[in-house]
């Protein structure tokens, strides 16, 4: 888990990146009237309000606990204890593990199919040695979705087409219009919604490029969001995504209106942020 950072409580913190945080907007409504940092109880709250109940793959309740010290054995690892107790370790008074139960809260199949993928792997590379702590080539892009991720959508597959072959002008600037008309990012990895409370040009999600009907934009957000969540646990349950290079790099803050820099053609000249392609 990342390290703890104590931060001040801002229950408006939505308003500092409105479409990048749209996403949880949902969920966020739950803790716009708390003058103080939620707690557990507050977590459990919002989690027991999924109908159906979160569960692990395995079937049992999820449920958010505080941090524990050193686990006794691997099953009590991070991962392990959420796929076989259901119990999530939290830190209260931190963004990194609020982000974590909301993306719990808006799209729970997806995080019990990654925990489940996780410990899957785990289990196997145990198997042979319990002392064995190399992760798998699976596991970092478990973790690189689950921190980092997100899921680009388009009823125009040219759109995704730019985005898989990094021709980030032509998508951003010269089809502009289209974009914001035909493409949608929804951002996944609790990591990235901390990072956008203070957003800065380098900000990037490792992506899922998912093809949809054009009446997907016209949708409410749940509904939406119902939608990525069954298809995007599917994909990952079919393991068609092996490594982090299974991702593509998308840059966010190259969304049309997600900064106010990006209304000038000059801000995706910048190749440090907007790269031609993959570095080896």
């Amino acid at each position: 888990m990342a390290k703890w950072i104590r931060s001040p409580w801002n229950p408006r913190f939505m308003e500092q990146s409105p479409l990048l945080f749209h996403p949880l907007s949902v969920a966020a409504t739950n803790f716009v009237r708390h003058d103080q940092w939620p707690d557990l109880d507050d977590y459990n709250a919002l989690i027991n309000l999924c109908d159906p109940v979160v569960r692990s793959e395995i079937g049992v309740p999820i449920s958010f606990v505080e941090q524990d010290g050193p686990p006794a054995s691997w099953q009590k690892e991070y991962e392990p204890r959420i796929f076989l107790d259901g119990e999530v370790q939290t830190r209260c008074e931190n963004w990194h593990d609020f982000f974590q139960v909301l993306v719990w809260y808006s799209m729970p199949k997806t995080k019990s199919t990654l925990n489940a993928l996780h410990f899957e792997s785990i289990e196997r590379r145990k198997a042979d040695d319990p002392n064995n702590k190399t992760r798998s080539s699976i596991e970092n892009a478990l973790t690189q979705f689950d921190e980092c991720g997100a899921i680009v959508t388009s009823s125009d597959p040219s759109l995704l087409d730019m985005i898989e072959n990094f021709d980030w002008k032509t998508l951003f600037w010269e089809h502009r219009e289209s974009t914001q008309q035909r493409l949608r990012c929804f951002c996944f990895g609790h990591a990235i919604y901390e990072k956008a409370l203070n957003p800065y040009p380098g900000l990037t999600a490792h992506s899922i490029l998912l093809p949809t009907a054009e009446s997907f934009n016209r949708k409410p957000l749940q509904q939406q969001l119902k939608y990525l969540d069954a298809a995007i646990s599917k994909k990952l349950a079919t393991l068609e995504i092996q490594t982090p290079r299974d991702f593509a790099p998308f840059p966010l803050l190259g969304m049309p209106g997600w900064v106010s820099e990006n209304q000038q053609e000059s801000y995706y000249d910048n190749t440090d942020y907007f790269r031609p392609g993959r570095r080896s």
